[in-house]
């Protein structure tokens, strides 16, 4: 008779698994036990992704985030500043 022998299950997520034990062990179990409820719940508290797979809600992507600077706006909306002469704005 061929006897089953239990192997350990594999994490989907190693990676992930790893992290958020490190991140329990120095912020408490159940504040990221509750972030990561809050993000399956779909509040952005929590998002992973690893192997394909992924668990939470991500974030919105932040686009133009630099619009507001002047250095970093588009020519059209870029004022020069010339040196000893006021801005016309």
């Amino acid at each position: 008779m061929e006897m089953r022998v239990h192997h350990p299950a594999v994490h989907p997520m190693p990676e992930i698994a790893a992290f958020v034990a490190d991140l329990k062990s120095a912020f408490g179990e159940w504040e990221i036990d509750e972030a990561i409820r809050r993000g399956k719940a779909g509040e952005p508290t929590f998002y992973a992704c690893e192997n394909g797979r992924s668990v939470g809600t991500a974030r919105l992507a932040v686009t133009d985030a630099f619009a507001h600077d002047p250095a970093h706006a588009p020519a059209s909306e870029a004022r020069q500043e010339v040196p000893g002469k006021e801005s016309e704005r």
